[in-house]
């Protein structure tokens, strides 16, 4: 959107069509929005009207999850899991979290990752010789004596990997953020039907899960196996059933 009063207009426009999912204990409803393309949009209704709007996309659930609780205001924390065993932990904007409570969830969710400022490579090798690959920037320095032969120095980051950054804080400094490195396992531009604004989606593989990285408009296709790495606001949805809401009508006012 070019400035938030179109943003408002877009609230206004897609606020008769949004279905309720369900509602909070503290009669909290989560109304959701979605277009052909996969486009959604999350609006959190409360006493006053429309409190919260979260974009997000339509991406199949296949990540499963364990220990979702809610951490703050803005960030839901879950441990990610494979095979049942624990191999990341994740702080997301989940489209459920004002349906959260004080409860502990488990079950299948989607990862989205909103990728305005993204980096591509041609495949693996390209990415391990970039910059975008090592863990630390500025000047490496000598190799330091200590290190194996086979150690690469400077250390660098795995072509598929994942940095949880918005959990470096705790309870209210939570944020939905992440480093996110992986290779695409296929892209393709979508239109919202509603504004007709393109946008571009990529099925990546990261460590221990896969995400769907949505790109803006001007970002060219990216091939299967090349390498995607971004500083991504991460977004998703559960496949958990939650309370219906009472109200069907939408009142923004």
């Amino acid at each position: 959107m070019d400035s938030p009063e179109a943003f408002a207009d877009l609230v206004d426009r897609i606020g008769p069509q949004a279905a309720v999912v369900g509602a909070g204990s503290d009669g909290v409803e989560l109304l959701r929005w979605e277009d052909p393309s996969g486009a959604r949009l999350l609006l959190t209704r409360g006493k006053r009207g429309i409190t919260r709007v979260t974009p997000s996309y339509a991406g199949e659930r296949v990540v499963q999850l364990g220990d979702i609780h809610r951490e703050s205001d803005e960030a839901a924390v879950a441990d990610v899991l494979e095979d049942g065993e624990m191999v990341t932990r994740v702080a997301v904007e989940l489209e459920e979290l004002p349906l959260l409570g004080d409860a502990k969830h488990a079950g299948a969710a989607n990862i989205v990752a909103l990728a305005p400022d993204a980096q591509f490579f041609a495949n693996e090798e390209a990415f391990a010789a970039s910059d975008a690959s090592r863990l630390s920037t500025g000047d490496p320095g000598p190799r330091p004596d200590h290190y194996e032969p086979d150690w690469i120095s400077p250390p660098r980051m795995a072509t598929e990997s994942f940095i949880p950054t918005g959990l470096f804080g705790t309870g209210a400094e939570v944020q939905p953020l992440a480093l996110l490195n992986g290779v695409v396992r296929y892209a393709e531009r979508r239109t919202t039907m509603l504004t007709g604004q393109d946008f571009v989606v990529a099925r990546v593989r990261t460590a221990g899960f896969e995400a769907d990285v949505c790109l803006p408009a001007g970002t060219a296709v990216p091939l299967p196996g090349a390498v995607v790495s971004t500083d991504a606001f991460l977004t998703g949805s559960l496949d958990i059933a939650f309370p219906p809401a009472r109200r069907k009508w939408f009142n923004r006012r």
